[in-house]
């Protein structure tokens, strides 16, 4: 998806282009990983210096909602990280409990859930899924605590 029919996508969902949005768009759109909002933060205070916390997250969860965005760690809100989702091979994660770094999937399991029995007509309009344990440099020191 090219920057400016993302910027488009923005716009036709009633948002403003807003620098910072723009920067954080771009940041997420760079990023070769999920970020947090932290790590979204301090690379965006550096062509915005004044940019806060809270704007990071409001634009974080706008992009979301726009399908623009995809949050990961949806299990402990503290440390989830974001990635550009736009038009991109729809995935999933599993996610370190310890270090919370998050690692994709290429299944999905939506194909294989049925509509429930009390309603056969039930039709599913979004979902999420992911998988926690522990990632190889964290299974040592897991086992050392456990």
């Amino acid at each position: 998806m090219r920057f400016g029919d993302i910027l488009e996508r923005l716009r036709d969902n009633g948002l403003k282009l807003t620098p910072q949005r723009v920067a954080i768009v771009r940041t997420l759109l760079e990023s070769k990983a999920p970020m947090s909002a932290q790590e979204v933060l301090k690379k965006v205070r550096t062509e915005h210096p004044s940019v806060s916390l809270d704007t990071v997250y409001r634009n974080l969860s706008l992009l979301t909602e726009v399908g623009l965005a995809n949050q990961v760690n949806l299990q402990n809100r503290e440390i989830s990280r974001f990635e550009f989702q736009g038009d991109e091979h729809h995935h999933h994660h599993v996610v370190c409990l310890k270090c919370s770094r998050a690692f994709c999937v290429d299944i999905c399991p939506s194909k294989i859930v049925q509509p429930p029995s009390e309603d056969p007509e039930f039709k599913v309009v979004g979902h999420a899924f992911e998988v926690y344990g522990y990632c190889s440099r964290c299974q040592a020191e897991v086992r050392v605590q456990a």
